[in-house]
């Protein structure tokens, strides 16, 4: 056979066949985790508005129905993936008879929440208008939240380290809306020698 008429060789089966795309997860918690990693990535990165439920699907690797199918609307799935992590990431303090202590803890693992980006996004995020839906979902979480820091100051009226005529409810305002409005508005963490001076002199106005 001469040169000419040499048949071309073939291509290998490697060379031929595409790679196949990674499994999508369809179902279940790890669809529900791949899901909130994805917004919370999303989030961080490109803000509320960068979380629509096909950025989701493409970030996780799901099904953009199968999203719908598993949370409704993007409301929800948004909320429950800020509310996860911020379940996590803001583990309550046992109540102690040291309500100075139990305060301190308490901001200080506000102030280490908000020095991640995703917990600087979600304080933002809580500033913004999304929907009704989620403002009303997002006001009772916070609500739910802050309460634990009003049983605190509670048990230290109840045990006589403050005075019997303090206002819980101001006394956590005054401690946790200077923390947040500096991160909501101006994106700065306040330091923890700051915030632990915060505590100190607001206690001062209200020690028995």
């Amino acid at each position: 056979m001469s040169e000419q008429e040499k048949p071309e060789p073939q291509e290998s089966a490697a060379q031929t066949t595409p790679e196949k795309a990674p499994p999508l997860r369809r179902r279940g918690e790890a669809m529900r985790r791949a899901a909130f990693d994805a917004v919370m990535r999303l989030l961080t990165q490109r803000g509320p508005q960068g979380v629509t439920m096909a950025a989701v699907a493409a970030t996780a690797g799901v099904h953009e129905s199968s999203l719908y199918r598993q949370f409704g609307t993007r409301e929800k799935l948004l909320y429950q993936a800020a509310s996860r992590y911020s379940d996590v990431a803001l583990q309550q303090h046992p109540i102690s008879d040291d309500v100075r202590a139990d305060l301190r803890a308490t901001i200080a693992t506000l102030i280490d929440y908000m020095n991640t980006p995703q917990g600087a996004a979600v304080v933002h995020l809580a500033t913004v208008a999304v929907s009704p839906e989620f403002d009303r979902e997002s006001t009772v979480y916070w609500h739910r939240r802050l309460a634990h820091s009003i049983s605190i100051v509670r048990h230290g009226i109840e045990t006589g380290q403050l005075r019997a005529d303090t206002d819980p409810k101001l006394v956590v305002d005054a401690l946790i809306w200077p923390v947040l409005a500096r991160v909501a508005l101006f994106r700065q963490v306040m330091t923890k020698p700051d915030a632990m001076r915060l505590v100190d002199q607001v206690l001062r106005g209200v020690l028995a």
